[in-house]
């Protein structure tokens, strides 16, 4: 599962995901990116990778107004099983950029969870795999993938959201490849030692509370 995340180096975009237009501009740094809400999305077309901002919930638009949130996550393994996602996998490909995510761990001997912040060792921006597609009124929504946790995030939770690796970004994106199997062989586990975790404080667990000191190592372990 991947509920909350972070883009907060929005200068770094355009190199690094080689964009040819921005579409649409994107926001401020963000430290609680939460579903429901507007986020900067690449998506691949003819003339090259372009960003635009889409709703993160995936809510086609011959889906009746669901009685719950419409989805945030889509599992890898079962993507060509659901027909809410089986079409997006062709045609609905895209990168959800960002620089860190949450998770949240259990306290042993409480009820209480304590937030913890991965991001990569490099501290760099990556992708998530993505899917997204046109919602009601002409809006754009998207979702992440998600995948086994790798020994990083598995002691804590049993998936992780896909991060592309750089070199499958470029497939992942093609608008021309609409064979589902040479796609989803770049949705598996990032490697261990590409991602880092820590603990932070309990600010991110509200909504409304947004800014860097988010994402600061918590001191009272």
């Amino acid at each position: 599962m991947c509920g909350r995340y972070t883009l907060t180096d929005l200068s770094s975009l355009a190199t690094r995901f080689g964009l040819f237009g921005l579409g649409e501009p994107a926001d401020d740094p963000r430290f609680n990116i939460t579903p429901s809400q507007q986020v900067p999305v690449v998506v691949g077309t003819p003339e090259g990778h372009v960003l635009r901002l889409m709703r993160w919930g995936f809510q086609p638009a011959w889906m009746p107004e669901p009685k719950r949130p419409p989805p945030i996550n889509a599992r890898a393994e079962t993507l060509l099983e659901r027909p809410l996602f089986r079409g997006a996998v062709a045609r609905g490909r895209c990168l959800i950029p960002a620089d860190g995510f949450y998770e949240w761990a259990a306290v042993p001997d409480s009820k209480k969870k304590r937030p913890m912040y991965l991001r990569l060792a490099d501290g760099e921006l990556f992708g998530f795999a993505g899917l997204h597609v046109g919602g009601p009124e002409a809006h754009e929504t998207c979702a992440i993938i998600t995948t086994a946790a790798n020994e990083v995030v598995a002691p804590i939770h049993r998936r992780m959201p896909v991060i592309l690796d750089p070199e499958d970004e470029g497939l992942w994106l093609d608008p021309a490849v609409t064979d589902a199997a040479a796609v989803l062989a770049c949705l598996h586990s990032l490697a261990n030692e590409r991602l880092e975790m820590y603990p932070v404080g309990p600010l991110v667990s509200s909504a409304r509370n947004e800014g860097p000191e988010l994402i600061q190592p918590a001191l009272d372990l």
